[in-house]
């Protein structure tokens, strides 16, 4: 992959529709990350091991739980 390669808005939308399983270049399922990181935001460095595409996953905070009050 050139280090130029920029995500379209197409295929980032793909990708979290996927919910992150696949390369959002080439669609591979080949993929790791490596441990995540915080200074506040929570990202993780991901890469396809298939086409050498990197980008970096942003996480954010959804919900609050009590493991142990579920119904």
């Amino acid at each position: 992959m050139s280090e130029s390669q920029v995500l379209t808005s197409e295929q980032k939308a793909q990708y979290l529709a996927n919910n992150g399983a696949m390369c959002p270049f080439c669609q591979s399922d080949n993929i790791e990350g490596d441990t995540l990181q915080s200074d506040g935001d929570v990202w993780q460095n991901v890469r396809c091991l298939d086409c050498g595409g990197e980008w970096q996953d942003i996480y954010t905070l959804t919900a609050i739980d009590q493991p142990d009050l579920r119904d």
